[in-house]
This record gives C-alpha cells, sequence and structure tokens, in this order.
C-alpha cells in the first residue's frame, strides 16, 4: 500500500507558526519606522514649516511681530479704561509697524511717530518719550479723539493680530484699539 501521508492516517501535522501581519499592522509599523527619519530629514534640511492659520487671533510676539510690518492700520474702535470712544465716519486714526522698531501713523489731525518693541513672551512696549506729533490744530471733536488716541495708544502692551484686523489692548483689557488693515 503507498504512503498517502499523515493526513490519509488521520493525524494532522502542525507546522511552526510564522507570524502573519494584517495590512493595518505593517503599514503601523512602516510608519514608526520610517515617520521619525521622515520628520529628522525635514528638520535638518529646513523644509520643514510650522504654518499659522492668518485667520485665528494670535498674540504677537518678537518671532511672529513681522506680520505686522510695512501695512496700514486704520482705527475702527477705541475703548479707554472701559469707556467707549465713538468714532466718526471721516476721523482717520492710523498707525503702521516698520521693522526697526519705528511706529508712525496718523492721530485725527497731527502725524504721529514713536518706537515700539515686542518681547519673546509676547510683550509689546512703547518708548520712554511717548509719541511724538505734529502741532496743528483741528476741530476740537477731532482734538479730543486725538487725544483719547495717544492715550490709549501708551496703555496698551499686548497685540493680536487676525487676519486683516488687529487689536492693541492692555492687560485687563480695559483699553482697546481695533483696527483692520487699510483697503479691507
Amino acid at each position: 500500500m503507498p504512503n498517502l501521508g499523515p493526513a490519509a492516517s488521520g493525524t494532522v501535522q502542525k507546522s511552526p507558526p510564522v507570524e502573519q501581519l494584517t495590512i493595518f499592522e505593517s503599514v503601523i509599523n512602516l510608519k514608526t519606522a520610517v515617520l521619525p527619519f521622515i520628520l529628522m530629514l525635514a528638520c535638518v534640511s529646513g523644509c520643514a514649516q510650522v504654518t499659522v492659520n492668518e485667520s485665528r487671533p494670535q498674540v504677537l510676539d518678537a518671532q511672529t511681530a513681522h506680520r505686522l510690518y510695512q501695512r496700514n492700520w486704520d482705527l475702527k474702535g477705541l475703548t479707554v479704561e472701559g469707556r467707549d470712544i465713538v468714532m466718526d465716519v471721516d476721523t482717520r486714526i492710523s498707525i503702521r509697524f516698520a521693522p526697526d522698531g519705528q511706529v508712525a501713523g496718523f492721530a485725527a489731525v497731527n502725524r504721529l511717530s514713536g518706537t515700539y518693541s515686542v518681547s519673546a513672551e509676547g510683550k509689546l512696549s512703547w518708548g520712554e518719550a511717548g509719541f511724538a506729533t505734529t502741532r496743528n490744530t483741528g476741530p476740537p471733536e477731532l482734538m479730543e479723539k486725538e487725544r483719547a488716541y495717544l492715550r490709549a495708544l501708551g496703555k496698551t502692551n499686548a497685540a493680536i493680530l487676525a487676519g486683516h484686523a488687529l487689536v492693541l489692548q492692555s492687560d485687563d483689557a480695559s483699553t482697546v484699539l481695533t483696527f483692520s488693515e487699510a483697503g479691507y
């Protein structure tokens, strides 16, 4: 009689277990082995870039202050020590930040200039001398708005940017200046 092997005799011989991975497990193993290497290469090559959603509010610091530079900001709202100042449509108040720490603008009647800095912790500071202005006179209501603006500006110590909107405010948020980028 021919030998038909163990199956014919009714006994099944088990082969040693072979580790079988599902496709999902194979992909996970590949990711855990390769992903750190890819990230390391991206960092070393300088290709890794942190992107910021420009429309989400962000407190600016020394690393992100460049987002203010060379943009004209028009004042839209003003609150000084909890008191809202009504802004007339005709009132032109603006500010522009330069990369060298200079600030300039228009304060209802007069031009203004000064200095600023933004710390690594996000603290906005204005120069010790305050703001210099030209010495023009104008209608009393515009002069009053100009004084309120300059007083408020000096009280702010945080800059928050969200797309084309800029808010300068004091720590306690009792003084808030709301700007929009010119043309938006």
